[in-house]
């Protein structure tokens, strides 16, 4: 029972923190479900979910109005504007950084937690369209943050393992005697 306790502590107090990047990583939220915009359709999502001071990156897949997905021939961007001071970023979206030829996506790097507004402009032959959504950026949750919560419960978890190993170890003390 000890071991056991000693390697789940040990394995705990190894543990790094944990890296959000890339596509596909910290999961995703929908923002724009299949909306006609122009003559286009658009499905813009957009991650990590929760969104964290950080990297952010907003992906975007383009239909015509027959539901035919478009790969080329399309100019995507995407405007990050901070409500607080009105800072922009702007980012082209390619399918490079989306990783695959269906999506396109533009990556930032959000400095402070707040209110953004993101402004999708899609340019192509069929003309040009704009979508906007909104997000909240929330401040990076950090290992120490983590372990500051987790602390306690695994303190009091531990003292509930030692109490339970330290009882089987004593001796029965009904065990020795005999009854006469």
């Amino acid at each position: 029972m000890a071991r056991c306790l000693l390697v789940a502590l040990t394995l705990l107090l190894q543990a790094g923190p944990a890296r959000a990047e890339g596509p596909g990583t910290g999961g995703s939220r929908i923002f724009i479900s299949d909306k006609t915009v122009g003559n286009y359709v658009l499905l813009v999502w957009a991650g990590p979910s929760p969104p964290q001071v950080g990297r952010y990156t907003v992906y975007v897949r383009v239909s015509d109005l027959a539901g035919q997905q478009l790969r080329d021939g399309l100019q995507v961007s995407v405007r990050a504007t901070e409500d607080a001071n009105g800072a922009v970023a702007e980012s082209e979206a390619t399918h490079q950084n989306a990783g695959n030829s269906l999506d396109y996506a533009a990556h930032f790097q959000l400095p402070r937690k707040g209110n953004y507004q993101f402004d999708v402009t899609v340019q192509g032959a069929a003309g040009d369209a704009e979508a906007v959504f909104r997000d909240r950026v929330v401040a990076t949750i950090s290992f120490g943050l983590i372990s500051a919560i987790a602390g306690p419960f695994i303190v009091i978890i531990g003292a509930v393992f030692w109490y339970m190993w330290a009882r089987q170890s004593q001796p029965d003390p009904e065990a020795g005697s005999e009854p006469g």
